[in-house]
């Protein structure tokens, strides 16, 4: 018996390497006649098997002599594009690149030309929806289909994001800034509030806005649910978890919820597993619930005011006014479809924001300089004006063209959401890019990324703030530092050939926040080439909300910072008694290492699962009244 066994499990050890071996000659003389530079990696890094157990092989890998594994090795790491940024294309030589493996061919790009073509081209160049499965908890969305199929979706969710319903995305996130500063200050006496998890606190602050502006369900904080039930939240009959704690819950724990069965985390002897089934069922009675009141109040002739995401969704599926359900019309999008699209927009709604809100706080309570500039302009923009004055169609276009709109591109610049885009080739369906009038071929069935954090480094299309006599190592360096003031137009050279064109860009006033063909930036702000500046992807993919995201966070940014301050929090350090009695050298030195850490936290604690997220660690941060600030460094 055993010299059976031993001959199978040899005969299908031979069929691998046999294909193993034909896949990769394949790929590879694909790879020669692109006319890409092209590296030769011996595993696709997207294989499932590697993503499970690469951490456990690629430190044996690096043990290897480094002209064996130089400079395959680098592209095997899953998170190399946050980790090298633009490093690789300035070793290869060029903004485009390709990989091969026998697994498949993988293109990365940071060529503003190429993406351009790529992004627009979007039957040549189409997402590759097999990845985005996991985001069908519900059903099928718009983030999730292609083609047809997708044009369909899109048609039915695009409504609702209009600038008229933008008002309604900036009144909530100032009231929801106001809250969440309320929700954080204590009674200090210095007026101090520390917050040992800012990205927590802006989830939750963003969770409350898509939440409000989207399906006209506000939540409230725990100091404004005290107010007004005297008890932090009420389960409705029916339920086991509040609606609030349903969805914050499901969210929290989405990576287990996508990726293992429900089956298990019904079963599973984790209590962590059994609360994320609870809130992936409950959050669906929630949608239900949602979603037949609102197929009632259609087909009564029921109209709500605001952007109603969920109306949006039940009047574009075809559900009209005093319909007879015998006599309906075929729904344009199934139920499924229907929450399905709910769920998506909540999930894609509000982590984008929230990690822009993250990051730029810890950016500006590491460099006081900037937070000063962008207080100077909240001033000149507001004046006495309290919040309730403040107006959308005056200020907001105000805030997208000063130190509050540069803040925002900085950070999106640094961190973007997604640090890669993918697109992909589709089989027997080889594509060519003109590339500064070279012709070269993406072979068919590729891996396409737009690495946009590389793109967001590349020194051939951003401004320096470092002088034009500038050696390399130091723009390399500019780019990799935190400067909002690169996108701030010198009013000086205003008459210049380049401020011209950057105006002709932007000529249309619905070019600027808020329209139809808006960009993702002011026109009073630097304007970088197409394709160099892509936080929200661009062309016919690029992302629905990103106008609702920018309101957000510009409401919120002036919200905070009109009236606070953000510092770091130096308690790991030292106690409060050891600074008031450091001398002012000494201070600086203990405020350098909560920003070493800070920083460290950015470069090397960052992971990927649906956005770019902060995950091996916390930096806390005190808030303060302007005009109390400790630590004026940077």
């Amino acid at each position: 018996m055993m010299p059976f066994v031993w001959l199978a499990v040899a005969s299908l050890v031979g069929i691998y390497t046999v294909n193993y071996y034909r896949c990769y000659t394949r790929n590879l003389a694909a790879a020669k006649q692109s006319g890409l530079p092209y590296i030769v990696a011996p595993i696709y890094v997207f294989n499932r098997f590697w993503l499970v157990t690469h951490k456990l092989w690629i430190p044996l890998l690096e043990k290897l002599p480094k002209s064996w594994t130089d400079p395959w090795l680098q592209f095997l790491d899953p998170e190399w594009t946050w980790l090298k940024r633009h490093e690789p294309f300035k070793a290869i030589g060029s903004d485009i690149f390709l990989v091969c493996s026998p697994g498949k061919n993988s293109v990365y790009v940071a060529d503003p030309e190429a993406t351009t073509q790529i992004v627009t081209r979007r039957n040549d160049f189409p997402k590759p929806i097999e990845i985005y499965g996991s985001v069908d908890l519900y059903g099928k969305n718009v983030v999730s289909t292609e083609g047809s199929i997708w044009r369909h979706h899109r048609k039915i969710t695009s409504p609702p994001f209009t600038e008229k319903n933008n008002h309604l995305v900036w009144q909530e996130s100032l009231h929801q800034a106001q809250s969440m500063m309320a929700s954080f200050l204590d009674k200090d006496s210095e007026g101090k509030s520390t917050v040992y998890d800012i990205a927590a606190a802006t989830m939750r602050l963003s969770l409350h806005v898509i939440s409000r502006a989207g399906f006209g369900r506000r939540l409230l904080w725990p100091h404004e649910e005290l107010e007004e039930n005297g008890q932090a939240g009420v389960v409705p009959e029916g339920h086991t978890m509040t609606y609030k704690d349903a969805l914050s819950t499901l969210l929290e724990n989405i990576i287990a919820v996508m990726l293992l069965p429900k089956w298990f985390l019904a079963n599973s002897p984790f209590k962590k597993n059994k609360i994320a089934y609870e809130s992936y069922t409950e959050w669906g009675k929630y949608m239900r619930e949602m979603y037949q009141d609102k197929k009632a109040e259609v087909q009564a002739g029921e109209r709500r005011d605001g952007m109603d995401l969920m109306g949006a969704l039940v009047s574009g599926a075809g559900i009209k006014p005093d319909q007879d359900p015998e006599k309906a019309d075929k729904q344009l999008l199934s139920d499924s479809e229907i929450l399905g699209n709910a769920f998506v927009f909540i999930l894609a709604g509000h982590e984008t924001a929230a990690n822009t809100l993250h990051f730029a706080m810890l950016y500006l309570a590491m460099n006081w300089s900037t937070q000063e500039m962008l207080q100077k302009d909240l001033d000149e923009i507001f004046g006495d004006r309290p919040v309730d004055q403040w107006d959308y169609e005056q200020d907001v276009p105000k805030l997208f063209g000063s130190m509050c709109g540069a803040v925002m591109n900085e950070e999106l610049r640094l961190i973007p959401p997604v640090v890669g885009i993918p697109k992909c080739t589709l089989k027997d369906s080889p594509q060519p890019l003109n590339l500064k009038g070279r012709r070269v071929i993406i072979p068919e069935s590729s891996a396409i990324t737009l690495i946009t954090v590389a793109s967001h480094r590349n020194p051939k299309y951003w401004p320096t703030t470092c002088g034009s006599n500038a050696s390399e190592a130091e723009i390399e360096k500019d780019l990799a530092s935190w400067k909002p003031q690169r996108w701030v137009l010198d009013p000086s050279k205003s008459n210049s050939p380049a401020a011209q064109q950057q105006q002709a860009q932007h000529s249309d006033p619905e070019e600027d926040i808020g329209g139809p063909q808006s960009s993702d930036t002011s026109s009073h702000l630097f304007n970088p080439e197409r394709g160099a500046f892509i936080p929200f992807s661009e062309g016919y993919r690029a992302c629905l909300g990103r106008r609702f995201a920018q309101v957000e966070v510009l409401a919120v940014l002036a919200a905070i910072f009109r009236e606070y301050s953000v510092e770091l929090d130096l308690d790991k350090y030292a106690s409060k008694d050891e600074l008031a009695a450091m001398e002012e050298a000494t201070r600086r030195q203990t405020w350098d290492k909560a920003r070493d850490t800070a920083e460290g936290l950015l470069m090397n604690g960052m992971m990927t699962i649906i956005t770019i997220q902060m995950r091996s660690g916390k930096v806390p941060v005190n808030f303060v009244k302007r005009g109390s600030e400790k630590y004026k460094y940077n």
